[in-house]
């Protein structure tokens, strides 16, 4: 029997084609990581056992399972449990025909179940409501489905549906509470959360607590009376029975291609999964008839920001040969750089051309960069917004900023890593630290700051934040500090807060979109995919960066002095963030680590490993081995910014770069 899970409903609520390809190892599928670490990540293990304590003394039905999961056991055993006239049960399992669900969290009480589904997700009455949108609409699918099979396998119970999130309106009555939930490796519980009774059996709940439950009843009404619809063909009973007939029978849906959801189709290879099968392939080739040179020709998927999905997808245009200008939309230009359908048209000209050199708004650039200040300092943070508050009064999800790394470029060309911050001390609230660190780093001098993409400006708002409900002897200076470089946000949380920026961050990223184009980036604006561009296009860069630190009038905190940043394998420049040394490469493999992460190498690596830090009893050198890991990544990080910077600055003094505007 092949299951519809309510994970599996939503992989066909996506688009039931995927329901084909999915749990099966011969295709390729993006999404297939660890869970386990991603719930770490988002803190959704912490989460679920924080509500568990809303409803005490409740029956766990174990996951623990052998070779095969046995779903008539788990089945059983909550049937056994429901004989009792009142009963809580975490994980209830239901079957109806090939359908399957876990259930959260069950409240029994008579005929009557309160089906409460736990997500690592915040919610604000009034800002941010639970309501049918598409930030929602998944999450409510989710539980209506969930109701669903309940009502089907038991019909004589009445089912109530809740979600249970943290609520951005409550605050921690105590400290540490994110300390008091520990992940444990194979202690026979689904969340791997071990919980420190001692403590929490201090607080009262649900009065302690920072979650709530939000009845969803009258949106689930409407999904199932089809009003609300993901799928629009079909009403929300018989979306479930085409869904599960499709899974069960492990036929190809041929659910008509929705170009704006193909585009982010997770079954799809790449240079680690190249050996698999590519079922956005299959779709194409079924449908279309495409071939294999047709995935090769030019398309809409590789431009940039392009919103007319529906109109490719009604026409069946996908090749950017068959798209038409106007198709991109009306043009506006910019006063001051390229506007964004001009960009697009720049990168379809030079797709279809194979045309790889740069563009560059010379002029709109140069312009630009007499605006900025030497010497010129580059950051860049790691934050992790956690579910779980660290001190007493805080909010779930507000920022814990952990890390900063900061160059300096000198006007004579020397850089400097200048400095870093980092805290990964289990239980520390590193905040105000961080932000005297960088106010002491950023105070050597009055040059221009960068940041890429405005994360920086928002992550230092929210230490503003927290620094006014502080009693932080030195908070006016710190937020001082702060409103020197930050833009004030939008968010009606400020009331319309309005400051003077004496020292506005620069956004490369920004910079970016409105003089350049680098057709090797295939449209990505992402700092990840710009830095090899860069390789490609610029000798400079990469002769530079092939030579030890040592040779190249630069100073590191976190490589030694031979150090190469860039190298060459199998005939091709390797991306310096795959180059970085896997953390625990060295270690015995017989010593048993508390963490599973291999490599940190990207920003969700970061998070993962600095959740590690928090929540596992690891030993003081494992720990460290992971600080080291991060300090060489965001290093690196602010590395490129510097070395986009040298590249855009290289770029303005070539003469024969094509299409100069």
């Amino acid at each position: 029997m092949r299951y519809l899970t309510k994970s599996r409903f939503k992989t066909g609520l996506e688009c039931p084609n995927k329901l084909f390809y999915t749990k099966k190892d011969e295709y390729a599928n993006q999404k297939d990581e660890n869970p386990f670490l991603e719930a770490l990540a988002s803190g959704g293990f912490q989460v679920e056992e924080l509500a568990r304590l809303h409803y005490p003394n409740g029956h766990l039905v174990d996951d623990v399972q052998g070779d095969k999961y046995d779903y008539e056991e788990k089945v059983e055993e909550t049937n056994q449990l429901l004989q009792n006239e009142n009963v809580v049960i975490y994980e209830a399992a239901f079957k109806y025909n090939n359908l399957f669900i876990r259930v959260d969290i069950l409240e029994k009480k008579g005929h009557q179940i309160n089906l409460i589904e736990v997500k690592a997700k915040s919610f604000k009455e009034g800002y941010k409501e639970v309501k049918y949108n598409s930030e929602w609409k998944f999450y409510l699918f989710d539980v209506a489905f969930q109701k669903y099979v309940i009502e089907k396998a038991h019909p004589h119970f009445r089912v109530k549906p809740y979600l249970m999130l943290a609520d951005q309106l409550k605050t921690a009555s105590i400290d540490g509470l994110n300390q008091m939930f520990r992940i444990k490796k194979n202690n026979g519980n689904r969340t791997g959360i071990e919980k420190k009774e001692d403590q929490l059996a201090q607080l009262k709940f649900p009065e302690d607590s920072v979650l709530s439950l939000k009845d969803v009843t009258d949106i689930i009404t409407k999904i199932e009376a089809g009003e609300h619809r993901i799928l629009e063909e079909y009403e929300f009973e018989d979306a479930i029975e085409i869904l599960a007939k499709a899974y069960q029978d492990d036929c190809y849906f041929g659910y008509p291609l929705d170009f704006a959801k193909c585009k982010h189709c997770e079954f799809k290879t790449d240079a680690d999964s190249k050996d698999k099968k590519s079922g956005f392939e299959e779709c194409f080739k079924k449908q279309l008839g495409w071939k294999e040179d047709d995935f090769k020709a030019p398309n809409a998927f590789e431009i940039w920001d392009f919103r007319r999905w529906k109109n490719l997808t009604d026409e069946g245009k996908l090749k950017l040969t068959e798209i038409e200008d106007d198709e991109f939309g009306d043009m506006k230009p910019k006063e001051l750089g390229i506007s964004r359908i001009e960009r697009q048209l720049i990168q379809k000209y030079k797709s279809i051309e194979k045309d790889n050199k740069i563009y560059l708004d010379k002029e709109g650039l140069s312009r630009e960069m007499t605006t900025w200040k030497p010497p010129y300092n580059f950051i860049d943070f790691e934050a992790s917004t956690v579910a779980l508050p660290f001190y007493s009064g805080q909010h779930p999800y507000e920022k814990v900023v952990f890390q900063f790394s900061h160059h300096i470029y000198q006007e004579d060309g020397r850089i400097e890593h200048a400095n870093e911050f980092i805290n990964v001390n289990p239980g520390e609230f590193p905040n105000f630290e961080f932000i005297r660190a960088l106010k002491a780093a950023l105070e050597q001098n009055t040059g221009s700051v960068f940041q890429f993409s405005p994360y920086e400006n928002s992550t230092l708002n929210q230490v503003k934040r927290q620094l006014e409900a502080s009693v932080e002897l030195d908070k006016e200076d710190l937020i001082t500090f702060i409103k020197t470089l930050t833009t004030p946000p939008k968010s009606n949380d400020y009331k319309g807060e309005v400051w003077e920026v004496k020292r506005m961050m620069i956004d490369l990223c920004e910079v970016i979109k409105a003089y350049y184009y680098n057709p090797y980036t295939k449209g990505s604006n992402s700092i990840k995919a710009i830095l090899p561009a860069i390789f490609k296009t610029s000798a400079f860069i990469k002769e530079k960066y092939s030579q030890p630190i040592a040779d190249i009038n630069m100073t590191s905190k976190n490589f030694p002095s031979h150090y190469k940043w860039l190298r060459i394998k199998d005939g091709e420049i390797e991306d310096p963030y795959k180059s970085l040394d896997k953390p625990f490469k060295d270690w015995d493999t017989d010593f048993e680590r508390k963490s599973d992460i291999e490599e940190i190498n990207n920003g969700g690596a970061a998070l993962i490993a600095y959740g590690l830090t928090q929540y596992t009893d690891m030993s003081t050198e494992e720990r460290n081995t992971l600080r080291e890991a991060l300090l060489k990544y965001c290093e690196l990080d602010t590395l490129a910014m510097v070395m986009v910077f040298e590249h855009l600055r290289e770029s303005l003094l070539i003469t024969e770069i094509d299409n100069i505007k």
